[in-house]
C-alpha cells in the first residue's frame, strides 16, 4: 500500500541535535558494490500524461506514479491548477486526475477525473493504492464539501460517500479502511474527532467519537494525539510532547503515553512513527538537552526502551525491525537489542533531499543524487544500484521494474540481474 497525500505538512527537527551520536554498540559497514547498473533504453513510452490539460491550466504536474503487477497497471496522477475565481479565498485550485496504463503496453486503459463539469475543483488530496488494484481517493473541494472515493481496478466507481469534515484515510492490515476526521477544537483547546473504518464495499464498521487528532494509522495500529492544544497569537498549536493514545481496529483505547517534557515528536516531515508487524509502536522524539531518541512500544503498550539516535538522520520501518541511514551508512536494528545487526555504507554523492522509503514489494529504496539503491530489508543486500542520472521525477520501483516519469511521459525500465 502507498498513501500520497497532497499537500504535505512538515516539522524540523532542532539543528543544534543533527550531530546526535548513536548511543550503542555498531556493526562495521560493508561497503556496497560500486556497480551502477545502467538501464537499458525503455521497454514502452506512453503517450502524453497531460493531453487533457484545460485551456485555463496555470500549471500542470504529475504528482505520483505506482504500480500494481497483480492487475498489470501503473496509476498516475495528475494534477492542474486552476485559477481561484470566486475570491474568497486565497487556496489554491485543481484539478485532479488518476490514469491507469497497461504496465505491459503503455496504452492508456482509463481515466477517472475528481472534477465534474461546473462542479468544484479540488483544494488538497490523498491516495491510496491496494495491492489488489483499488484506488481510495478523498478530496477537499473548493465549495467546502469531502468526499471519498473508492476507484475499481477497471477505472469504474465502486462507491462514493460525502464526509462531514476534512479526514486523513489510511488502508489498514486487514483490508478496511480507516477514515480520521480533522476534528473541532472548543474554547478549552480540546480536540474532538471521529475515527471511521470501512470495508471494501464501502460499508461502515465501526464508528468512534476520540479526544485528539491522528498522528498515524499503520498496520492495525492508531496513533492519536490526545492533549489539549495550546494557544497564542496564531491560534492554536499543537502540544510538541503530547499524550499519544494508540487505538486498535476496534477503535478502543489500548493504552496511552506521556512524552517527556521538552520533547517533540513532529519531526520535518519524513517518517518518524512506525507499527510493526507485532503491533511493535515506534516513534521518533527530539529531546531538549538529550538528542533525538527513538522509543519502542511492545503490542501491549510497555516502554521497552528509548534509543539515542543521530539527529539528522532518516529512520524507516522493515516491518519486524527499523534501518537508521546517516552519513551514507545504514544500519538495521530489531526491537531486542540495541546493537547493529548489519550495517552497509552506500557510495555516491548524497542527494540534496535524500529519501529512505519501503517498496511495494518489500524492498528498502534510498536515493542518491546519481544513483537509487534497492536493499533488501532483512540483511541489507543491496539487491541494485540504478543509475538514475537520465530518469525523471516521481519514479516508482517493483520487482526489478521502474516507472518514471519525465517530459509529460511515463517510461518502463527493466533491471537487469
Amino acid at each position: 500500500m502507498k498513501s500520497t497525500p497532497h499537500p504535505r505538512r512538515g516539522y524540523t527537527w532542532t539543528a543544534a541535535l543533527l550531530t546526535g551520536v548513536l548511543g550503542m554498540s555498531i556493526a562495521l559497514p560493508a561497503w556496497a558494490a560500486d556497480t551502477v547498473t545502467r538501464l537499458s533504453p525503455a521497454s514502452w513510452s506512453s503517450s502524453p500524461l497531460l493531453a487533457d490539460q484545460v485551456d485555463n491550466a496555470l500549471a500542470s504536474r504529475v504528482t505520483d506514479v505506482h504500480a500494481v503487477p497483480a492487475k498489470s497497471l501503473v496509476y498516475v496522477h495528475t494534477q492542474q491548477d486552476i485559477p481561484n475565481t470566486t475570491g474568497k479565498t486565497q487556496n489554491s485550485w485543481y484539478l485532479d486526475t488518476l490514469k491507469a496504463y497497461s504496465s505491459t503496453t503503455g496504452k492508456l486503459q482509463w481515466s477517472y477525473s475528481l472534477h465534474q463539469p461546473a462542479g468544484a475543483y479540488t483544494l488538497s488530496t490523498q491516495t491510496v493504492y491496494t495491492n489488489y488494484g483499488t484506488v481510495y481517493l478523498y478530496a477537499e473541494y473548493s465549495d467546502g464539501t469531502y468526499r471519498l472515493y473508492s476507484i475499481h481496478s477497471s477505472g469504474k466507481l465502486n462507491w462514493e460517500k460525502s464526509l462531514s469534515d476534512a479526514a486523513t484515510i489510511t488502508w489498514m492490515k486487514d483490508g478496511s479502511l480507516l477514515v480520521a476526521s480533522r476534528g473541532t477544537v472548543n474554547a478549552e483547546g480540546v480536540i474532538r474527532s471521529t475515527l471511521s473504518r470501512y470495508d471494501n464495499n464501502g460499508k461502515l464498521l465501526n464508528q468512534q467519537a476520540i479526544q485528539g487528532s491522528l498522528l498515524k494509522a499503520e498496520a492495525d495500529r492508531i496513533l492519536i494525539a490526545a492533549s489539549k492544544l495550546n494557544k497564542n497569537q496564531n491560534g492554536w498549536q499543537m502540544v510538541p510532547n503530547p499524550q499519544v493514545d494508540v487505538y486498535g481496529l476496534e477503535l478502543k483505547r489500548l493504552y496511552k503515553y506521556q512524552f517527556p517534557a521538552k520533547s517533540n515528536i513532529y519531526g520535518d516531515g519524513s517518517d518518524s512513527m512506525f507499527v510493526l508487524k507485532d503491533g511493535t509502536v515506534l516513534i521518533r522524539a527530539n529531546i531538549e538537552d538529550v538528542g533525538n531518541k527513538l522509543f519502542g512500544f511492545d503490542a501491549k503498550g510497555k516502554l521497552m526502551w528509548g534509543r539515542v539516535i543521530p539527529g539528522g538522520s532518516i529512520t524507516q520501518s522493515t516491518g519486524t525491525g527499523y534501518v537508521i541511514y546517516n552519513n551514507k551508512v545504514l544500519q538495521l536494528y530489531n526491537t531486542s537489542s540495541g546493537q547493529a545487526l548489519a550495517s552497509v555504507a552506500l557510495e555516491g554523492t548524497p542527494a540534496d533531499y535524500t529519501w529512505v522509503l519501503r517498496t511495494s514489494d518489500g524492498n528498502l529504496m534510498i536515493n542518491m543524487d546519481d544513483r537509487t539503491y534497492i536493499i533488501y530489508p532483512s540483511t541489507l543486500a543491496v539487491v541494485n544500484t540504478i543509475d538514475t542520472t537520465n530518469l525523471g521525477s516521481p519514479i516508482d520501483y517493483v520487482n526489478r521494474t521502474v516507472y518514471s516519469i519525465k517530459d509529460n511521459t511515463l517510461f518502463k525500465y527493466v533491471v537487469k540481474k
